[in-house]
């Protein structure tokens, strides 16, 4: 599991600022190893590393494979409560990322985040497409419409929502 820190420069492009002082920061290779590593652990790890690089933005890239570590999903969903809450408190914004497929039950981190965009890569007639969902936001009206995205070397646009019949 990876998390990427991330700080803000005053008067700096975006993309700019990302570049010069994204920091991918791995965490205890226990999760590599398939060991258990206890959420509060877990949580005081990223606060640590949050603090030393001063970030405004983290992104934990899977979340999946945290899950995927627990069978006690009462443990699980208490320790990701946890940790968001923690985040939360420590003023940064969070980006975690999961992977999830339609054939099975609804992520347990749909429950215990604000909010949930879905992307994804569907099959269209003969070609595939990629789209973007706001599935949850909590607090904020919002779209629930699924939207056709282009990702292209200027970034990711998204076009009109589809129109149904």
């Amino acid at each position: 599991m990876l998390f990427e820190m991330y700080t803000v420069l005053n008067n700096v492009p975006a993309a700019t600022a990302v570049a010069k002082i994204s920091r991918v920061i791995p965490v205890d290779d226990s999760l590599y190893r398939g060991e258990q590593m206890p959420f509060e652990h877990l949580t005081k790890l990223l606060l640590n590393s949050i603090k030393r690089v001063d970030a405004k933005r983290v992104v934990i890239d899977s979340i999946t494979i945290l899950a995927m570590q627990y069978s006690d999903k009462f443990y699980m969903r208490q320790g990701l409560q946890g940790m968001i809450q923690a985040l939360e408190n420590y003023g940064v914004t969070s980006l975690i990322i999961s992977e999830y497929s339609e054939n099975n039950d609804i992520p347990l981190e749909w429950f215990v985040t604000s909010g949930i965009i879905q992307l994804r890569h569907t099959r269209k007639e003969d070609t595939m497409e990629r789209t973007v969902q706001v599935t949850k936001m909590r607090g904020i009206k919002h779209s629930e419409q699924i939207h056709p995205i282009v990702i292209d070397g200027d970034g990711m646009h998204i076009q009109h929502p589809r129109l149904t019949p």
